[in-house]
């Protein structure tokens, strides 16, 4: 049976950064109870759609769900576990602001089931801080590592990013040695991205508008190289275009989404996954992206869904979607055991694009296993659009 992940949004924030395209509200009155009983209404109406199956892991995503009040992040646990089967040891994580994320607060969270922190560091220089909006400072980025451990968490991935205005190969690198320093589980290592967004954010209009320069491709590269060869010397294993672990840390539930697995999703803007089990048929839905109307739908009753778009996927999107996804991976993708699962040709329908990426030292081969080399890694998006 394939594995399932619970996937939860807590929009409300303290700012909006400028390049963030999610989900996310600022509001001077978070209704933290009223919020917390429209996630479990919601979970317990999807739960019929995944009846039988058992979850491998809860991720409270955002928006910056440590604002949300421990006691209600703990009655959602409980519904995740009583609703899905959720097993006490699964991986359960919460994204956590540095600058709300103090110890007792951190220890509140692990006393209702969190287990993994994920901390949005971004970057441990202030002046990349300011220029990417956000409120907290270098300081209290390793202050906030800190205290999770001091709440008792052995597991921590760090968010970092790359590319704001301030930044050069030579910040990149001291942001991961700073980061490698601490010794978290898990580093996430991402570029400042401004196109394909879901809403047009302010960062981009200003570049759009002359007022606002950005690396170039060539130092952002640059930084991204950078980065990877201070993790890679610290023991930190690229496991995925993004992402870096010690042994054995990998996260569990981002991997769902790299492997085609479903996952729930509830609260404001969350979009969920459905395959159906005896068959090809496959969904996927977004939820409202406005709180209010977010709450007020599924308080209305209408079977506990806000549901804002619908898409059904034939087999052809799955295979696009996991092609795209996979090849994300550094072990890369079986392409025999990727048409068992879809029921479609993949290696005699892609002979050209397999030879090309081969070719162009893009991806190793094996007549089954597909994998991006660490060049092919870097142009992940342009060695994945040979398939479309």
């Amino acid at each position: 049976m394939r594995p399932l992940g619970i996937y939860v949004h807590f929009p409300y924030c303290p700012s909006i950064c400028p390049y963030c395209d999610f989900a996310v509200a600022v509001s001077a009155h978070i209704p933290h109870e009223r919020y917390a009983n429209a996630v479990i209404a919601e979970l317990a109406a999807r739960a019929e759609a995944f009846a039988g199956r058992r979850a491998v892991s809860l991720y409270f995503g955002g928006g910056t769900p440590s604002l949300w009040a421990p006691a209600e992040v703990a009655r959602v646990v409980a519904a995740a576990r009583s609703l899905y089967a959720l097993p006490p040891d699964a991986e359960v994580t919460l994204e956590a602001n540095p600058g709300a994320a103090d110890a007792a607060r951190l220890a509140a969270y692990r006393a209702a089931g969190v287990n993994r922190v994920s901390l949005g560091v971004q970057s441990f220089s202030d002046a990349s801080l300011r220029a990417l909006g956000r409120e907290h400072t270098g300081t209290e980025a390793s202050a906030a590592f800190a205290a999770a451990r001091d709440a008792g968490f052995d597991n921590v991935t760090l968010d970092l990013m790359h590319g704001d205005a301030t930044q050069t190969a030579a910040g990149a690198q001291a942001d991961a040695a700073r980061a490698v320093a601490l010794g978290p589980e898990h580093i996430s290592n991402y570029a400042l991205t401004l196109t394909a967004l879901a809403v047009d954010v302010p960062m981009a209009r200003d570049v759009r508008r002359g007022r606002l320069s950005l690396p170039d491709d060539e130092a952002q590269a640059s930084m991204g190289g950078a980065l990877r060869e201070t993790l890679a010397a610290g023991g930190y294993r690229r496991y995925e275009v993004s992402n870096y672990a010690r042994p054995g840390r990998e996260a569990v539930h981002n991997a769902l989404y790299w492997t085609g697995a479903e996952y729930v999703a509830a609260g404001v803007g969350a979009a969920g996954f459905w395959r159906d089990p005896s068959g090809p048929a496959a969904r996927r839905w977004t939820n409202e992206r406005t709180p209010l109307r977010y709450l007020a739908a599924v308080e209305r009753g209408e079977r506990g869904l806000a549901e804002a778009m619908t898409e059904d996927l034939a087999p052809d999107d799955l295979l696009r979607e996991r092609l795209f996804t996979g090849l994300r991976l550094v072990a890369g993708l079986d392409l025999a055991a990727l048409e068992d699962d879809l029921g479609v040709s993949v290696r005699e329908r892609f002979v050209a694009a397999l030879d090309g990426l081969v070719r162009d030292a893009l991806a190793t081969y094996d007549g089954r296993r597909l994998a991006l080399t660490e060049r092919g890694l870097d142009f992940h998006a342009e060695a994945s659009l040979r398939f479309f």
